[in-house]
Formats: structure tokens, C-alpha cells, sequence
């Protein structure tokens, strides 16, 4: 039997609770394997087989517990380790950590806590260490005595498993004797065939209109039309030289309106001839008038200046009288 020293102690300490984290990862993978498997048989209408098997599949789940309870009793164990060193009795502060690691040690599959129940044995003695490996004072937390009890689960345990395992991986089983709710196991009404599943857009678009899809492609065709007619119009020469002559009409009009018209004098006529001119010309029809051009800048206007008036009828200028005014204020 190993004598008791506080920095083996705490390394026992550590390394047990490395080992600890590795069982629970390693058991909850197999059971995770195990619940698979058991669905099978459910599927298959085994279920003799399954009620066996899902047992084992719970007690490994206690296991499972009570191992998290044991690795955070060692960590208190760790943090709190010089309370060991200092006195021969097992200090309250300390107790259950202590009661617990050494009950699991003979119940779980760790070896370093059983090198941990050596030590405490050097520590506080034989019987102590003896009582708490058979809980004989209740000393011990008592879930953690249910969790690494050997008993058999009862039998409603066993039944709400194997339902939790059906409705998991979606097997409409049902155990003897209960009625049927018409639901299947993944919770989908039963006793018919189950409807394809919907994607995303066709569950969010509402019934009676058009999707998104169609209305996309209906805008693609009316596009690709009008590139085409628009290709069409610029590739033909006859209607390019019909727009070019219809623009260029329309450019003369506009300028013709702008300019003012002016014609060359015409020499004089008798009476008799305006009189027939006026009777054989024939009568003009008013045209809507064409539309306004753009007005363009007009030349800038130039003041005429005023001429000199002249004298006339003996009258004095305007200038002439001014200076007699000033001639007048003079005198």
C-alpha cells in the first residue's frame, strides 16, 4: 500500500479526471451506436430483442452520471487538497468528495481511483475507508448509490426509452397493449401514405398565384422580344432610310419656321391684271401650324441713333433754343 503524499496525491487527481472525461466520451459513443442498432430491431419487429438490449443502454447512461459526479469530486479534491494533508480525520468541508471516490472506486472502471482509495486508506485508516465502500453510515450522496446501483430499471423506464428511440429515428412503434393515437413515431399522422416533402419556395409561395420562376421567365421572353424587334428595325435598309428621311424632313421644317421668309420685289402690275390674279388664284387652305423650334439666340440689337432734325419752316433746332437758354441765364 502506497504511503500518502500530497503532490502524488494531486497528480492521481488530475489524471483521473483525464481518465474520466475519456470514459464518458467513449460510453456515450457506443450507446449512441447501441440506440441505432435498437431502432433496427424496433423497425424489424424485434422487440424481445430490443426490450434486452435497451437495459444495458440505461445502465450505461447511469454510468455515465455518476462518472461526471466523480470527476467533479476530484476537482474539489484538488483545489481543497492541503485540508488532507493537514489532519488525520477526514474534514467536513471535504467528506463527500472524499466518501465518493472511494465507493466509485470499487463500481467504475478507473484505475487511478483506486491508486486515489490507497492513499486516503494510509491517510485515515482502513476502517474508515471500509464504511465508505459500503456505505454503511449513509455517508455517501445518495444519487450517486443510484447511479452505480446494479439493479435493473423498471419496466416504464424501459418503455419510455425504446418510444424516445422510435420517435428519434422516426419508426412507428408502439409498445403492446396502448392505443393507437394516429401518429407515427416521428409525430406525422399515421395509417396512410406520407406526402413528399416541399421545399422552401413552394411552402412560402401562396396558393392561387403565380410563382417566382414563371414570372421570371415571362419577363425574359418579353425582353428577348424586344432586342429582337429592336435588331430587326436597325438591320433593315428600307425602314433605316424611311427614318433618316422622316428626321431630316422634320430638321427642314424646324429651320424654315426659324428663318424669316423673304422674297424677292416684284414689279408693279396694272389693276386688270390683280383683279384676274386675285380671281384665278386658288384659295389657300390653312395647315396646322408646325411645332415651335427651339428658339435660338437672337442677335443683339443695335440703338439707331437719332439724326440731327432740321430746320424747317424757319422754326429754331432744339439745339439753338438750348442756347439761348443758356445765354439768357448768362445775362
Amino acid at each position: 500500500m502506497p504511503s500518502f503524499s500530497l503532490s502524488k496525491f494531486k497528480v492521481e487527481l488530475k489524471l483521473s479526471v483525464n481518465r474520466l472525461r475519456l470514459l464518458q466520451a467513449k460510453k456515450s459513443s457506443l450507446n449512441a451506436k447501441a440506440r441505432r442498432e435498437i431502432a433496427t430491431l424496433l423497425e424489424a419487429g424485434k422487440e424481445r430483442s430490443a426490450y434486452i438490449r435497451v437495459e444495458g443502454i440505461i445502465r450505461e447512461d447511469f454510468n455515465i452520471e455518476a462518472l461526471e459526479m466523480v470527476e467533479l469530486y476530484c476537482e474539489l479534491l484538488t483545489a481543497r487538497a492541503g485540508l488532507i494533508d493537514q489532519s488525520r480525520t477526514v474534514d467536513p468541508d471535504i467528506s463527500d468528495a472524499v466518501w465518493a471516490i472511494i465507493y466509485a472506486s470499487t463500481r467504475a472502471e478507473v484505475r487511478e481511483l483506486i491508486l486515489l482509495r490507497d492513499m486516503l486508506t494510509s491517510k485515515f485508516g482502513a476502517e474508515v475507508v471500509k464504511s465508505a465502500i459500503d456505505n454503511a453510515e449513509n455517508q455517501v450522496d445518495p444519487k450517486l448509490v443510484r447511479k452505480l446501483c446494479p439493479k435493473a430499471p423498471s419496466q416504464e423506464l424501459v418503455v419510455m426509452y425504446l418510444k424516445e428511440i422510435a420517435s428519434v429515428y422516426r419508426v412507428g412503434w408502439r409498445p403492446a397493449g396502448e392505443k393507437d393515437d394516429g401518429h407515427d413515431g416521428d409525430g406525422t399522422p399515421g395509417g396512410g401514405i406520407k406526402e413528399p416533402a416541399k421545399s422552401a419556395a413552394e411552402l412560402a409561395a401562396p396558393p392561387g398565384l403565380f410563382k417566382a420562376e414563371d414570372v421570371e421567365e415571362e419577363v425574359e421572353i418579353e425582353a428577348e422580344a424586344d432586342v429582337e424587334t429592336e435588331v430587326n428595325d436597325q438591320s433593315s435598309p428600307e425602314k433605316r432610310s424611311a427614318k433618316q428621311d422622316d428626321s431630316a424632313k422634320g430638321d427642314s421644317e424646324a429651320n424654315d419656321a426659324a428663318l424669316p421668309s423673304v422674297s424677292p420685289p416684284s414689279p408693279p402690275k396694272a389693276a386688270g391684271d390683280e383683279t384676274s390674279a386675285a380671281k384665278t388664284a386658288p384659295r389657300k387652305v390653312p395647315t396646322a401650324a408646325p411645332p415651335a423650334p427651339a428658339k435660338s439666340p437672337s442677335p443683339a440689337f443695335v440703338k439707331p441713333k437719332p439724326a440731327k432734325q432740321k430746320a424747317s419752316d424757319g422754326l429754331p433746332t432744339f439745339e439753338e433754343l438750348q442756347r439761348r437758354i443758356e445765354a439768357l441765364k448768362q445775362h
